[in-house]
């Protein structure tokens, strides 16, 4: 009698959940999975490893080092390790449970990412359908970012900071919440100037129209708090190993055309690729709004979206915070075309009724019922399972990325050189550096360069773009940094000089990569 009695309880409450889930509930939940599995990559960025190694670094010296360790060429060079938080936590998650975990912790943060977009344009009243799509094809648009970086923290945080100004605005944060959300973005990566740009481009807006209009501006009180709290934000990002050179770190690689126009996460986007076009509809819709001449948005809005346009377009790392901060206006945008095609397309009442007899009228159903949630959660489910299954998972298998690994980096090539039991110096193809630092530092080799490209400098990574494109005076440059082994891919022009050249010899070669050692360094 008493479990009878539960049951009876506990129906109306499990009624009332069924009810609960609505299509628009299951619209949301599979975005969302659909975003976690297209973001879990194989671990195949060539900088996860030189990450994997700082963290490793630090966690066994227990120490920052604040000159380049790894490499030969650049050896005692100042090395700001801005990412110094993200790389030992990305190296404590690899040792907790390895590069699937990294995966799929890169891929939660891709997803709330998302999230914090969906959000932003479900405040300016877009419908959720329509708020989904833009949050997907803005994901998209960002997919060049994928991967486990700490760089996809830049991401989240700039979420986070757009959603939580939009709740200060309307009184629901305090100010003094900025400061350490500053210091703990500016540990974790260099990237958090651009917090500080929008906090500051938010203050200038709320100025401007409480100039305009005092009458629906932010107070004044709130607005100097905001202020100090910018600048104490600031201030605070110094309490970092680098000091103020976190700061200043960033400007190295923006001014410097050389790494721009070679180094490919730093060009503009590719408007022929998929992550391009989505980003290119994004732009459009917002011109397309603002056409309408019905965006009504508030000045910080205009100043986030093209501030991180010019971002964006200078650099498709961006694209993703450009999406976040574009979001408020990009919302209203959309708003404005809804309402615009609305007034345009003839209303079905002007019609003639012999017109519009023929038309199919779909059931409308009273209202949410637990029948009708019993088939959306079995819809979610199996949908949300196939989706992660098959797109997922793959990547989230330790023998998958192990195979994928060894389809983009020198895995056998690099245990042969491991073999060998004694330091060498490498001069090795870009792409490789990070692998090889990752597996053969700890025994005492050294590298020609990484991805690390603040570290080497203009003059050093020009010396070794003359080698990777053979330009005029290549040999020299390979003279002058004597080096006792060259990794290149298989299909590099120079492999077939080097099987020519009697001062090298192959020593290994895998299905990636080819190894030629100095004659008489190799057994």
């Amino acid at each position: 009698m008493p479990v009878t009695c539960s049951l009876h309880a506990l129906m109306p409450a499990v009624v009332g959940a069924l009810r609960r889930v609505t299509s628009a509930l299951v619209l949301r939940w599979l975005l969302f999975t659909a975003i976690f599995s297209l973001a879990a990559v194989p671990p195949l960025d060539p900088d996860l490893w030189w990450h994997l190694a700082n963290g490793r670094l630090i966690s066994t010296t227990g120490t920052i080092p604040h000159v380049d360790l790894y490499s030969f060429s650049a050896a005692g060079q100042p090395w700001v390790m801005h990412e110094w938080l993200a790389d030992l936590m990305m190296y404590l998650l690899y040792q907790l449970g390895g590069l699937p975990l990294l995966v799929a912790v890169g891929a939660g943060a891709v997803t709330a990412g998302a999230l914090c977009v969906y959000v932003i344009l479900r405040r300016s009243s877009l419908h959720p359908t329509v708020s989904a799509v833009l949050t997907l094809v803005g994901a998209l648009a960002g997919s060049t970012a994928w991967g486990a970086r700490p760089q996809l923290l830049n991401m989240v945080f700039t979420g986070v900071l757009v959603v939580g100004l939009g709740a200060y605005r309307q009184g629901r944060l305090n100010p003094l919440l900025l400061p350490p959300f500053i210091w703990l973005w500016a540990n974790l990566h260099s990237g958090f100037l651009v917090g500080v740009i929008i906090a500051g481009l938010f203050l200038i807006g709320e100025w401007f129209d409480a100039r305009r209009s005092p009458a629906t501006g932010m107070p004044a009180r709130r607005r100097v708090l905001f202020g100090w709290a910018i600048v104490a934000g600031v201030v605070l990002s110094i309490a970092n190993p680098s000091g103020l050179q976190t700061l200043l770190f960033p400007l190295g690689t923006l001014t410097s055309p050389l790494i721009q126009n070679n180094i490919q996460e730093w060009a503009s986007p590719d408007f022929h690729s998929m992550a391009g076009l989505m980003f290119e509809a994004i732009v459009f819709l917002v011109l397309g709004g603002l056409a309408t001449g019905r965006v009504k948005a508030r000045t910080h809005e205009w100043l986030w979206a093209f501030a991180l346009l010019y971002l964006a377009l200078a650099s498709q790392r961006n694209v993703p915070l450009f999406v976040i901060g574009a979001a408020p206006l990009a919302g209203r945008c959309a708003q404005a075309l809804l309402h615009t095609l609305s007034s345009v397309l003839p209303a079905v009442a002007r019609r003639p009724a012999a017109q519009a007899a023929w038309r199919w009228t779909p059931i409308r159903l009273n209202g949410p019922t637990a029948a009708l949630g019993i088939v959306n959660l079995a819809l979610l489910v199996v949908a949300a399972a196939v989706m992660v299954t098959y797109r997922a998972l793959p990547n989230l298998r330790s023998a998958d990325e192990a195979a994928a690994i060894a389809s983009v980096f020198p895995v056998q090539t690099t245990d042969a050189l491991q073999a060998l039991g004694k330091p060498v110096r490498i001069f090795n193809y870009y792409d490789y550096g990070g692998y090889l630092l990752w597996r053969l530092y700890p025994h005492g080799s050294r590298i020609f360069i990484d991805g690390r490209v603040e570290v080497y400098g203009s003059a050093l990574f020009s010396r070794y773009l003359r080698v990777s494109y053979m330009a005029e005076g290549w040999p020299s440059v390979i003279a002058q940094s004597d080096p006792d082994a060259i990794v290149l891919p298989n299909g590099h022009p120079l492999v077939a000089l080097l099987q020519q050249d009697r001062a090298w010899q192959l020593f290994s070669r895998d299905r990636v990569a080819t190894v030629f050692t100095r004659v008489g360094f190799a057994p």
